[in-house]
């Protein structure tokens, strides 16, 4: 696996993700778990959970990209 600087992750969401509009991603410390949520101006996807602050992340971009699909498809 590997393990790219924090600026090289951070511009690669930000050209894959961002170009449909802005996506602003949130995450929050529950105690042993993360939760984080990502929001446009027309969507919004929350209660994605994760073990690390990562995992929720990568949990909410996904969602994200699924719904922002299934809305194109539509």
């Amino acid at each position: 696996m590997i393990i790219l600087p924090w600026w090289v992750i951070a511009f690669w969401d930000w050209f894959w993700y961002f170009r449909r509009g802005k996506i602003r991603y949130r995450v929050y410390n529950q105690g042993d778990t993360w939760k984080a949520m990502a929001v446009t101006k027309d969507m919004a996807i929350w209660n994605c959970y994760g073990g690390t602050r990562e995992q929720a992340l990568e949990m909410a971009k996904y969602r994200m990209k699924k719904a922002l699909n299934e809305e194109q498809n539509a």
